[in-house]
């Protein structure tokens, strides 16, 4: 008598949340580099989703799509990796909601600080929310670690983001974005604003740790 094949229970359908965020980062890192030869096509692309201060509260969609968009191949590539690499070292901290929470806090943070700040009065790109991303991870990272300075990896990556961003705001390095031309700070100052996005992102994310740690407790005292 042939034995009947085992069924199929929904839980082993369903991927783990690290999959279901890597397969998720992998989408949006597809979409950024098609986008970028879409938009070689229809010209008027960059014009409508780009960050542009005089229009970003007209059109609101611009403080998340002038994150996706960028100005050539080389730049969307180097993005995308990026983005998959910190989803590689980072994913383990999040569920799939408080990750895209975190991606989402980041990038608005960005383009309203840049709104304040009054310029530059025009980008795209991703590197922004990936350094709010990197130094996140690193901090939930040494959160495990309880913050302890011998685990001396997670303060120099700090330190070393920090000072690249020090560097870019003195005009001593630079990359390829759509900016105010003439100003040479625009690049430090997008990615500084990528740091303080990521800032209120772990704070947040902290947060809601502690409100779930302390409704498991309560719920154990009952």
């Amino acid at each position: 008598m042939s034995k009947s094949p085992p069924k199929t229970t929904l839980s082993a359908l369903v991927l783990s949340e690290r999959g279901q965020i890597t397969i998720s980062s992998l989408l949006l890192a597809v979409i950024m580099v098609w986008l970028h030869f879409y938009q070689q096509q229809q010209g008027s692309l960059l014009e409508t989703f780009d960050f542009t201060q005089p229009l970003v509260w007209q059109e609101p969609w611009r403080l998340l799509t002038a994150h996706i968009l960028h100005l050539d191949a080389q730049h969307a590539i180097y993005n995308a990796i990026g983005l998959l690499l910190l989803t590689l070292f980072f994913a383990g901290n999040f569920t799939l909601r408080s990750w895209f929470n975190a991606l989402l806090i980041i990038a608005v943070v960005i383009a309203a600080l840049v709104w304040l700040i009054g310029y530059p009065s025009r980008f795209v790109g991703f590197s922004a929310v990936l350094h709010g991303l990197l130094l996140l991870g690193v901090l939930l990272d040494w959160r495990q670690q309880n913050y302890r300075w011998s685990d001396w990896l997670n303060p120099i990556v700090l330190g070393l983001l920090g000072l690249k961003v020090l560097l870019e705001y003195s005009g001593l390095v630079q990359s390829k974005i759509l900016l105010s031309i003439g100003d040479p700070q625009a690049i430090g100052i997008l990615h500084a604003c990528g740091l303080v996005g990521g800032l209120l992102a772990w704070h947040l994310h902290c947060r809601s740790l502690k409100a779930l740690a302390t409704m498991a407790e309560s719920n154990q005292d009952k």
